[in-house]
């Protein structure tokens, strides 16, 4: 066995030795264009690898949505009226609105304390952040030109800042029509429609600068203001979280999950079974929440607690360029998207709607309970299952429907004890049920 062994070894050795000719020898480096080539190739790597560092340090947010959610609803994706940054530039048909921002730019020029240079300092502004603005986007752009970029981004920020300062109050910016108005402020909330907060902020600031004009709203409180007006984030004030919002869309999720109850995320989690219908058939009770944030879901003693929807005809495309926004950014942190998902699990039919319009929980401006069931169970196409912050109170809620005693228990007060009437009838029919049967007991004695 031994010999056996050793033979293996040293001919494992000879193919070593006959596979590796040059082992123990100097490599030969090869000529001078050789070692010119390898620097060249090395020197490029070098350069895109810190290209990708900055690109990660820069964290880009703003992303052409995906074709899989596309392709279910395009024009919930697709500006009306008016293209912001570079994404939706070569669009044809929003041509029209861009003599509006020139006119925008005109009547800025024209406000006391304006003049060519501080427009000149403001574009150079644009041009030494350049690189840092193109990297907020998931495109390259490299047909759009340096001078072209510049002002495309000066028009584009200098519009948003005038529309949202005409839109304080409820008469709105004397330029547009009420419905034009509306139409912009949908293009505004849009992924792919939008410019970094960063740079319209620091626009604004050289605009109303806050050591001369006391009374000039901050920036960010002004966008709060107009995307509060939204239903889901009516009396949002301005917090820590929404501070760090990047672009539009952002803020606007940020203002949804402003005050969300902190959950854990898992990998393949239990998702909840059962309608809502089916889960009231199991004693499982609706209760509508003062909660201002929709993810506060809780599940406590037999009853859902859901804080109110109000459900309107910009909902949809709010939540769908949220949701795209949480699948391209935040995908292990996709709280909207989690929501959206126990919803559509909640929700089968115009019945589920019903019962949750009843109950206060869905406040329905549609009119139609198909309409709202059609439009939640679409949300979610081609959108995986594999992470939600939902799987414990799923879990709960599963338990409770699959437990006899909760189905018995329902039965009995559903079928039997619903209101006053039905359950003094119910019990007075058990009497009269005893008293004949003892009665027919005691004839047989």
């Amino acid at each position: 066995m031994e010999n056996d062994i050793e033979q293996a070894r040293a001919s494992n050795m000879e193919e070593d030795k006959a596979s590796t000719p040059n082992k123990g020898k100097d490599i030969d480096v090869g000529s001078a264009s050789d070692i010119e080539m390898a620097t060249n190739i090395l020197a490029k790597l070098e350069t895109e690898v810190r290209r990708m560092s900055f690109q990660q340090r820069s964290e880009c947010c703003i992303y052409r949505v995906p074709k899989p959610l596309r392709n279910v609803n395009w024009k919930a994706y697709a500006p009306l009226l008016i293209s912001i940054g570079p994404l939706n530039r070569e669009n044809k048909r929003l041509e029209a609105m861009e003599k509006e921002k020139l006119k925008y730019l005109k009547k800025l020029t024209e406000r006391d304390g304006m003049d060519g240079k501080k427009i000149i300092d403001i574009l150079i502004s644009i041009k030494n952040q350049e690189e840092r603005l193109r990297h907020c986007y998931s495109e390259k752009f490299k047909l759009i030109e340096s001078r072209d970029f510049v002002e495309m981004i000066l028009l584009d920020a200098v519009f948003i800042i005038q529309f949202l300062s005409e839109s304080k109050d409820d008469k709105g910016p004397k330029n547009f029509e009420p419905r034009m108005t509306f139409d912009i402020r949908e293009d505004l909330m849009l992924l792919e429609n939008q410019l970094p907060l960063f740079i319209i902020q620091e626009i604004y600031d050289h605009v109303n600068p806050p050591s001369q004009d006391a009374t000039a709203i901050p920036f960010l409180d002004l966008a709060t203001f107009h995307f509060g007006k939204y239903t889901f984030s009516q009396g949002v004030e301005t917090s820590p979280s929404v501070k760090g919002s990047r672009h539009f869309t952002d803020l606007l999720r940020n203002l949804m999950l402003n005050g969300a109850i902190q959950r854990s995320y898992s990998l393949n989690p239990i998702m909840l079974k059962y309608s809502a219908v089916m889960l009231r058939k199991a004693g499982v009770k609706f209760q509508a929440t003062q909660d201002k944030c929709l993810v506060n879901i809780k599940f406590e003693k037999g009853v859902l607690k859901i804080p109110r929807l109000e459900v309107d005809h910009c909902f949809e495309r709010l939540v769908r360029n949220i949701m795209a926004l949480e699948q391209c950014c935040n995908p292990f942190e996709a709280y909207a998207c989690s929501y959206i998902k126990f919803m559509d699990h909640l929700i089968d039919s115009a019945e589920d709607v019903s019962l949750l319009v009843r109950k206060g929980i869905i406040l329905n401006w549609l009119g139609d309970d198909a309409a709202v069931s059609n439009m939640i169970n679409h949300f979610c196409e081609n959108i995986g299952d594999n992470y939600t912050c939902f799987g414990d109170i799923s879990q709960k809620i599963n338990a409770h429907y699959e437990s006899r005693f909760n189905h018995m228990k329902a039965t009995l007060k559903l079928i039997y004890f619903p209101n006053i009437w039905r359950g003094t009838a119910t019990v007075a029919a058990a009497i009269l049920l005893i008293l004949t049967l003892i009665q027919t007991i005691k004839s047989f004695l």
